[in-house]
């Protein structure tokens, strides 16, 4: 016999916690269902559309071979991943890592972030982001407990010498910079490579950067290096953990989804001083408690292999080729792009796209964003030319969401013939305008 509830339903209201208040859906949840709907090429969302390197879907057939791997591993990282990379950075990080206590592995660089910031801010304390910034960071602030602050990176300076606009001049102003910084700053978080102006910050800003931050003794620096593998031409990617005075108070978050075209495994780590990867390791245990032991176990043996197969060399030359491949492609259509160090992503600039009456408003699936033109173009991309990009005012504060306003974001993590059939797609503008 079923017994009759005696509270009525209608007497229940939800609310949510006071955290995740003021969440609301993502540019996700618009512009890839968007380009389902629509059946447009999709180079929003960075994943790539082909399989991880052969190196490591052999190791993971091995592991599935060998068996013994299919439970719990130690929490803070499988032994022989945390091995194999303390192995791999040791020499990148200019000192010898211990596998024990400064590398612990997450669901991916995403969990590593939020344990990280779990870890280390408390209610009230404040974080600075550079604009544009990757929209996960937020989240995981809020979630804390913590205030956002923000400085904005700013297209600033001359072109190259071929007139094409450069990623390094995306720049910050240390002056903004320096005042955003209070007595309640706990955090600067910093992506380099960074997503999504694709700039490579030189050793020299980065030292000024770690000039600022060691005045203030509570100041951590968080690096999101998950990009660290993929630069282009000679921009040179300088780890900031291994400048004077920074390893003991900088965490490094990377990523098997990026290196190794995996994102669907989510593996990631952090890297740091033993003081805070204890902290972030014990967090992490009440979060998932551990990653895929047997992902972490193929993971460990494609980077064992990685260095002697010369598979990092190749991974640059196909992702540089990609780019000048999209790079062109947004240039034909006259969408004049600038040209990314690193990353797989491209800004381009849409000024020259003239919307009329509630193009790109009149298709949106979440109502978000209607009030910016960056979505709106955006979403006209998508349903008009068929070629569907992120508007990049998703990564800035809503105060300052109008400095994207004639961007869009294109990824090239992609096979070629999709970025040709963009580009051929693309060239509908060159009639438009």
């Amino acid at each position: 016999m079923i017994r009759k509830s005696l509270t009525p339903l209608s007497n229940f209201v939800f609310k949510p916690s006071v955290q995740v208040s003021s969440f609301a859906p993502s540019v996700w949840s618009e512009f890839s269902p968007l380009a389902m709907k629509h059946k447009s090429i999709n180079l929003g969302q960075g994943f790539p559309d082909f399989d991880p390197p052969e190196l490591l879907i052999n190791a993971l057939r091995r592991t599935l071979d060998q068996g013994g791997f299919h439970q719990y591993t130690r929490s803070a990282g499988h032994m022989r991943l945390v091995n194999a990379l303390a192995n791999t950075y040791s020499s990148l990080f200019d000192r010898q890592l211990d596998p024990l206590t400064e590398i612990a592995t997450t669901v991916g660089a995403s969990e590593g972030l939020f344990a990280t910031i779990q870890s280390i801010v408390n209610r009230g304390d404040e974080v600075i982001l550079m604009e544009p910034f990757f929209d996960i960071y937020t989240g995981a602030v809020l979630m804390a407990g913590g205030e956002l602050r923000y400085v904005s990176l700013k297209e600033r300076g001359a072109r190259g010498a071929d007139g094409a606009r450069l990623a390094s001049q995306w720049q910050i102003d240390w002056s903004e910079l320096e005042r955003a910084i209070t007595p309640k700053t706990k955090m600067i978080l910093i992506n380099n490579p960074h997503n999504p102006t694709g700039k490579v910050w030189s050793r020299e800003e980065l030292m000024r950067l770690c000039d600022i931050v060691k005045r203030h003794p509570n100041i951590v620096l968080v690096s999101d290096e998950v990009y660290e593998f993929m630069t282009f031409d000679d921009a040179k990617h300088t780890r900031v953990a291994t400048l004077p005075g920074m390893f003991e108070r900088t965490v490094t978050v990377c990523s098997s989804g990026k290196t190794f075209s995996s994102t669907g495994w989510k593996i990631g780590w952090v890297i740091g001083p033993k003081p805070i990867i204890t902290a972030i390791a014990n967090t992490h245990q009440y979060i998932p408690f551990s990653v895929s032991t047997m992902s972490q176990e193929a993971v460990a043996v494609a980077f064992e292999n990685a260095g002697k197969q010369g598979y990092y060399e190749k991974l640059r030359e196909m992702y540089q080729g990609k780019r000048d491949r999209l790079f062109k492609g947004l240039t034909e259509a006259g969408l004049d792009p600038v040209c990314p160090q690193g990353t797989y992503f491209i800004l381009a600039d849409t000024s020259k796209i003239k919307l009329k009456g509630d193009q790109g408003q009149n298709t949106s699936i979440t109502g978000i964003g209607k009030h910016l033109r960056d979505w709106n173009v955006c979403r006209w991309l998508t349903t008009d030319i068929g070629v569907t990009a992120i508007p990049p005012s998703a990564f800035y504060s809503d105060e300052h969401a109008h400095e994207a306003a004639n961007y869009a974001r294109f990824t090239f993590c992609k096979q070629d013939q999709v970025l040709d059939n963009a580009n051929k797609a693309l060239l509908k503008l060159n009639k438009l305008y």
